[in-house]
Order: structure tokens, then C-alpha cells, then sequence
């Protein structure tokens, strides 16, 4: 008994230092870091310019590296820059790891920063002027502190832009533009709708081009604008209005035409770049096209009659935007073809046909299985070889058919059964 009781108060005394021991390892564990809520603030994108495009991050001191020094530092900038351009920074200091020169408003708080350049980068840096005018400051920061050992004012001037066209021009067409500005790297000169907001562009140059440069008007007609616009933060530095207006365009063509056909279309019309004339049935919408011929080639030009029956549209299409600026009507009349061949014939060898029918560029007569797929063909012959014409059957024994098809498409205008016998 005794022996009994001696073996269980060891056995508990086991498990209570076990106990012990774990809280101790509990305790001792090191703790998840709590997941922040708290999303890292957007950095502004820095603009042309400036070499650094990410924020200064705090330079943490590396093993053994000295102390940050904290001596003053001097700044040599000019007294007034323009708003979005280039200027030179020379500076002394203690030129710390991850010191940096940046640009800011004279009231910013001593952690705000802009545009900036490392100090690694040499005794003269160059920063990119804020967008918007006013006093503003360059300062020398400490990249691992972030203290500000030295400051020098500087005004930045708002930069002049004008812009010179056309009162008028033609929807679609290109026309010239002439502007004087600052010609910042990232600047552009963009045409839009006159209600359109600051941010979007349509047609543009960039500004550090010569003037005059070329747009594209839109195919759109109304009042629009154009804009001088600032790489840097798409800042509108001059505005002049431009009113689009519609070209006159025409369309002549036969009033009907048979399906498949080429037929000739004299037309009028602006011409630009990629501009089409298209036939499509009349319910196809407006900015959707079938068989077209683009007008660089000139008037008149051919356009192919889609494989069709029924009402159709001519219209003249811009190559910007595929928008109709000018439609004709054409009804579409359906091929008339006729095919004649032996009811029967021998598997795999020439079969005689003679056929009447529209003869379009591409079109074939061909020798099927009766099940095969409209659309699908075998062995064939093209129309143009004249009729009769001569098609090897297929080599398996069965129902068959002999098919007129079109070239265009591949689809069956007319068909008789033939029987294909071993």
C-alpha cells in the first residue's frame, strides 16, 4: 500500500513540473504580430525630372555604421523656377546614407516631401518644380532622423501656354496645331469634347515636339477643345474651343445587285486614314460591317454583294470609330443557278457537270456524301474552269449530292442527289 501511494505522488509530481514547464514555454512563445487595419498612404507618382519615384523610405543604420550627423546643411536654388520644369539644386551637408533634397510648400510639415533626389547623386541635383504656383521650399533631409538641417526658398511661377488652329475642322480629318509652353517632358497637346474632364486626352502630341505638330479631330461633331495639358498631375494649361463639323459624303452605286457580285461605288467623302465604304443588310447596327473596300484606292472603288437576299445598305464608314456617315440603300437579289448531272455514278471517279449560276470569284462545285455538313465540301472544281466542268466523286458508295457553293462563305446555292454506287 504504502508502495502504492509512493508511486502515485511521483506520478503527479511528474505531471505538475510537466504543467509548469509548458505555461513556461507559453510565455515565453513570442506573440503574432496584430494584422493593421490601416492601409500604407498612396505616394504621389514623381514626374519627369526627378530620378526618385518612391517615397524616401527611413534609412535603418547598418552594423558598425557611424553615427547620423547632424551638421547644417546649405542650399543654392534659384529665386523663382516654372511650375513643372527642371531646375539644378547645389548643396553641402553631412551627405548621411539616405539623405535626400526635396521640394515642397513653404508651409508643408517638416515630414511632408515632393520631388526629391538622394544626395548620392552629386553636389548638384536636379528636382522637378511642383505644377502649382506659390512659395514653396527645398530642404535637406536626413534619411535615417528625417531631420531638416537646411532650407532655401523658392517661387514657383505659373507656366504660360497658348494654342493656335483652325476654327473648324472636319470630322475624322487631321489638322495642324501650334502651341508655345513650357514643353516639359510628359506635357501634351490634346484635342476632346469641350465638356469632357481635365484627366482625358484624345488625340495628342507630346509638347516637347516642335510646333506645329498634327492631330486627329474626332468622330464626333460639336464643340470640342483643345488642351495644353501638364505631364504632372494633368494640370490644363491653356484652352482654346474647336468646333467639329460634318464633311459632305455620298454614295452612287446601281440601285440592286446580284448576291455574291462586285459591283462599282463612286462616293464623296472625307477620306482619312482608314475610312471604308461597307454593304451589309439593313438591319446590321450602326458601327458593325461586312465585305468593305477602304477609300485610299479612290472613286469609284469594288465592294463584293454579300451572299444574301433582301434589303441592304452602302455606307461610307470612318476608319476612327466606325461610325456611318453616309448610306445608300441596294436590295440584294438572290443568285439564280441551275445544276445538271448523271442520277448516278462510280465511286471515286470524274463525274460531268453542267450548271448555270452567279460565277463569282471562288465559287466551286463540289461532290458530297448527302449527310455531309452545309458548308463542308469534298473533291471540287471552281466555276471558273466553265461548265460542264468535271468533279471527282466521293469514294464511298451512298446517297450523294452535288453542290453549287459560294467562294464567299461557303454556302450552298443549289444542290441535286446523285447516287454514288460501288
Amino acid at each position: 500500500m504504502a508502495e502504492n501511494a509512493r508511486r502515485r505522488n511521483t506520478i503527479i509530481a511528474v505531471v505538475v513540473v510537466v504543467i509548469v514547464i509548458l505555461l513556461l514555454l507559453t510565455r515565453c512563445w513570442p506573440e503574432k504580430p496584430a494584422t493593421s487595419a490601416r492601409k500604407t498612404a498612396t505616394v504621389p507618382s514623381i514626374p519627369a525630372g526627378s530620378i526618385e519615384t518612391t517615397a524616401p523610405a527611413p534609412v535603418q543604420p547598418a552594423a558598425k555604421e557611424p553615427e547620423e550627423m547632424l551638421t547644417p546643411a546649405t542650399l543654392t536654388v534659384p529665386e523663382r523656377v516654372t511650375a513643372g520644369a527642371a531646375f539644378s539644386v547645389g548643396w553641402t551637408g553631412p551627405d548621411n546614407r539616405g539623405d535626400y533634397v526635396t521640394i515642397v510648400r513653404s508651409e508643408a510639415h517638416d515630414t511632408d516631401y515632393a520631388n526629391y533626389q538622394e544626395t548620392k547623386h552629386g553636389k548638384s541635383l536636379e528636382l522637378t518644380a511642383p505644377i502649382n504656383p506659390g512659395a514653396h521650399e527645398v530642404r535637406y533631409i536626413t534619411g535615417r532622423s528625417r531631420t531638416i538641417l537646411g532650407r532655401a526658398p523658392v517661387e514657383v511661377v505659373t507656366a504660360g501656354a497658348t494654342l493656335d488652329a483652325a476654327p473648324e475642322v472636319t470630322l475624322g480629318a487631321p489638322f495642324p496645331v501650334a502651341w508655345t509652353g513650357p514643353n516639359n517632358k510628359g506635357d501634351y497637346v490634346t484635342i476632346v469634347a469641350k465638356d469632357a474632364p481635365d484627366a482625358h486626352y484624345g488625340s495628342y502630341t507630346d509638347a516637347d515636339k516642335p510646333s506645329p505638330q498634327s492631330l486627329t479631330a474626332p468622330t464626333l461633331t460639336g464643340d470640342a477643345e483643345l488642351r495644353y495639358v501638364a505631364g504632372q498631375g494633368k494640370t490644363v494649361l491653356a484652352r482654346r474651343p474647336i468646333r467639329i463639323v460634318m464633311p459632305d459624303v455620298s454614295l452612287s452605286a446601281p440601285s440592286d445587285a446580284i448576291a455574291g457580285s462586285t459591283i462599282q461605288v463612286a462616293w464623296t467623302g472625307p477620306n482619312n486614314a482608314g475610312d471604308y465604304v461597307t454593304v451589309v443588310s439593313v438591319e446590321i447596327p450602326d458601327g458593325q460591317y461586312g465585305n468593305y473596300t477602304v477609300t485610299s484606292g479612290g472613286s469609284p472603288l469594288k465592294v463584293v454583294i454579300p451572299i444574301m437576299a433582301g434589303d441592304a445598305e452602302l455606307r461610307y464608314m470612318t476608319g476612327q470609330g466606325n461610325r456611318v456617315l453616309g448610306r445608300r440603300p441596294i436590295k440584294v437579289v438572290a443568285a439564280q443557278v441551275t445544276l445538271s448531272a448523271p442520277p448516278e455514278c462510280a465511286a471515286g471517279t470524274p463525274v460531268s457537270i453542267t450548271w448555270t449560276g452567279p460565277n463569282n470569284p471562288g465559287d466551286y462545285i463540289t461532290v458530297v456524301a448527302q449527310a455531309t455538313p452545309d458548308g463542308q465540301y469534298g473533291a471540287y472544281t471552281a466555276t471558273a474552269n466553265g461548265s460542264p466542268l468535271s468533279v471527282t466523286a466521293p469514294k464511298e458508295a451512298g446517297d450523294g449530292e452535288v453542290r453549287y457553293m459560294t467562294g464567299q462563305g461557303n454556302k450552298v446555292l443549289a444542290r441535286i442527289p446523285i447516287k454514288v454506287v460501288p
